[in-house]
């Protein structure tokens, strides 16, 4: 699938919305990617809408995660609201079960072409407060960028979990993220999280319209 990736304007306090989609029948996932990509083009017309990433996880195939990043929840919620949301939402909820993630991106660290890379989403769970996690997940991210081949992450706080996160990186080769994995700072981040990172497959990845 061709790829439009977004200017990035807006590093971190994106509004960040995390859905998971299961799939109800395994045989249903290229109709639903089709109808997710229909959708996608219409989401990428409508006014806050900055980027998004779908993809598949790799020992689950029947779930996809899509993040969506906005420039602010106002105008998402607006989208919400529409007639032609609620449709392609109604279609949806024949082919998926859909969890739905509202969150903040609090961190961006990119660093070039994402093509072939190793895609992996982190769940983090931290009883720390916001403030001692962010910025020792932060240590690490800048360590694994200036060591290691991360090509890109994002960081985002559940506003409706306390203590959740979604983290998305992009690798160059899964040996280079085995290799941040033995870090002093990645160390540090499991003494204040609990972390579980499911590889992933590329499905889409898009930005607004005209980008």
């Amino acid at each position: 699938m061709a790829d439009k990736p977004a200017e990035e304007q807006t590093p971190s306090k994106l509004f960040t919305v995390i859905n998971t989609f299961t799939l109800k029948d395994p045989a249903g996932a290229q109709e639903f990617e089709r109808r997710f990509l229909e959708h996608v083009e219409w989401m990428r017309a409508q006014e806050g809408f900055h980027a998004h990433q779908a993809v598949r996880v790799t020992e689950r195939p029947d779930v996809y995660v899509n993040l969506g990043w906005w420039l602010e929840p106002e105008a998402f919620q607006q989208v919400l609201r529409s007639e032609v949301f609620q449709s392609h939402a109604k279609e949806f909820h024949q082919l998926v079960d859909v969890a739905a993630d509202p969150s903040m991106n609090v961190l961006r660290i990119e660093a070039g072409d994402l093509t072939d890379a190793v895609i992996v989403i982190e769940h983090l769970t931290t009883e720390a407060g916001a403030e001692e996690f962010e910025r020792t997940y932060k240590e690490y991210a800048e360590a694994a960028h200036a060591a290691t081949g991360l090509a890109r992450l994002d960081l985002a706080r559940a506003l409706t979990r306390t203590g959740a996160y979604t983290a998305i990186t992009w690798w160059r080769s899964e040996e280079d993220r085995l290799k941040a994995r033995e870090s002093a700072e990645f160390a540090a981040v499991g003494k204040v999280a609990e972390v579980r990172s499911e590889r992933t497959a590329h499905v889409a990845r898009n930005g607004a319209a005209g980008k």
